[in-house]
């Protein structure tokens, strides 16, 4: 889903849960300064929403805002792709180009999913980030740039350093402000919030009227979303387009029943209170049958 609007990337982090508003407020501290950002968060939790709120933010806002999607450079593509090249300088290189850094020159430069880089691509990045100049293939004068670089991974780049597969001299160029994006889980009171927020964008782009029910907020409250906000907006995005009606109702959300589940803690977090607790309301709840009661804490009735 990609609903265009004319808020700014700051206002559309929706929430007033204290990790949301922390990961605002480190926003507006880090876009007063020209230092490289690392954000670090699970798969669909805003970082390229976050990366551009940086930009809009900052002196640099009337400036380019580029992205670099890491996940599909190759070797041999990398230094054309990002440095662009001079024409005739490989086969099929039938004009001159300037590449996406000279593109971000005066703005921002956004390294989207940075951990999946190879280590010849990291050195390439790090000649980039100490010499703020780029060479293009097949060229033999070096062009400084004016960018500042935020960079985003769901990897943890500590660990990749111990492990030897991420530079450590990179990681401590990039790693000069971090941002961590809370899953949504962590913050499951914005959840209606930022549903009615995607209703309302939804109703706008499909020119159709559409709300959640109680009921259907209820729903959404119980799911653990690991797809993060990316998830719920395409579950709400289906619900719409299903929807007959103009109210939402759970039916439409077609929630997966393992989702909720995982909303449940494992027995083996509880405190043996909160397991007996637990245990007697599930049991209270689901009445004589014993294999539901069990079967809905985690257990198995095989043993």
């Amino acid at each position: 889903m990609d609903i265009q609007c004319t808020d700014t990337a700051i206002e559309r982090l929706i929430g007033d849960s204290a990790p949301i508003r922390h990961v605002r407020d480190t926003i507006r501290v880090a876009a007063a300064f020209p230092s490289t950002v690392l954000i670090h968060g699970e798969s669909g939790t805003g970082k390229e929403l976050i990366a551009r709120a940086i930009h809009e933010e900052s002196p640099r806002a009337a400036g380019p805002f580029v992205t670099v999607d890491c996940t599909v450079l190759t070797e041999s593509l990398f230094e054309s792709l990002l440095f662009g090249h001079e024409k005739g300088s490989f086969s099929g290189a039938i004009t001159s180009t300037e590449g996406l850094v000279r593109t971000a020159d005066g703005g921002t430069l956004f390294l989207d999913e940075l951990g999946e880089l190879r280590a010849p691509e990291q050195a390439k990045l790090l000649r980039l980030l100490q010499e703020r100049t780029v060479l293009p293939v097949g060229s033999t004068r070096q062009i400084p740039v004016d960018i500042r670089v935020v960079a985003a991974t769901h990897r943890n780049l500590a660990a990749m350093v111990e492990e030897g597969r991420f530079r450590k001299d990179l990681f401590y160029r990039l790693d000069v402000v971090r941002i961590s994006t809370p899953a949504l889980r962590e913050r499951a009171q914005d959840i209606p919030a930022i549903a009615r927020d995607i209703v309302d964008r939804l109703g706008a782009l499909f020119g159709v009227h559409r709300e959640l029910s109680p009921e259907a907020l209820e729903a959404l409250l119980l799911c653990s979303w690991p797809g993060n906000v990316r998830q719920l907006a395409t579950c709400i995005e289906r619900a719409a387009v299903l929807s007959q009606d103009e109210v939402i109702q759970p039916c439409h959300l077609r929630l997966e029943t393992s989702a909720a589940r995982e909303t449940e803690p494992n027995l083996l977090e509880r405190s043996t209170a909160e397991t007996i607790r637990f245990v007697l309301k599930s049991a209270m709840a689901i009445g004589p049958r014993r294999h539901g009661a069990w079967a809905s804490i985690g257990g198995s009735c095989t043993g």
